[in-house]
């Protein structure tokens, strides 16, 4: 009567024992899939054709939140920013084009940094509007000089409600597109 009694309660034992290893187990799955995506990797929808052809109006982007824990943003990224004005929020996505310290004009529908024509950035079309870069804009510690890569449909650094992008105001880069279970690399 003892060994049966004995065993049943090993086997209760051993079944709260894997009950407790599996709640365990569901917590920490939880708790490392909240960390991935509150603090690493966000998904984001793309409003408007700013950024066209590469990105378009309501693609699903994935947004890299932690791209600048351990370095620098760099030209040609494509961000995702966030800009405080009168109590809104208005969120951006569009190309770095010039970077702390360079200075930026736009002459003749063509953007110089630093006197010269920028290198490796590409746009739809000539730039029809300057905004406020028809005069040199020296850009400071941390501000980046960000486009559309469909300049003439864009709200970007060339018009004073947005303005250099500083590095608080940034989100995180935008690293690919997402359809449905397909993932397409950006830069």
């Amino acid at each position: 009567m003892n060994i049966f009694l004995d065993r049943k309660r090993e086997k209760r034992r051993e079944f709260i024992r894997q009950l407790f290893n599996y709640v365990i187990t569901v917590i920490i799955a939880l708790t490392l899939a909240f960390c991935f995506v509150e603090f690493l990797f966000q998904t984001t929808s793309v409003v408007g054709d700013s950024m066209s052809p590469v990105l378009v109006n309501k693609d699903d982007a994935l947004l890299f939140k932690g791209a600048y824990v351990f370095k620098e943003p760099k030209r040609n990224d494509i961000i995702k920013f966030t800009i405080e004005k009168s109590d809104k929020k208005h969120e951006y996505i569009k190309r770095i084009v010039a970077l702390p310290g360079e200075t930026v004009q736009i002459v003749d529908g063509v953007l110089l940094v630093d006197g010269k024509a920028a290198e490796g950035v590409t746009f739809t079309d000539a730039i029809a509007s300057a905004g406020i870069a028809y005069k040199e804009i020296k850009l400071g510690k941390k501000e980046y000089f960000v486009m559309g890569d469909n300049c003439n449909n864009s709200e970007d650094s060339r018009f004073s409600n947005v303005g250099a992008v500083t590095e608080e105001e940034i989100n995180g880069r935008i690293v690919a597109t997402i359809d449905g279970f397909n993932i397409n690399r950006i830069n």
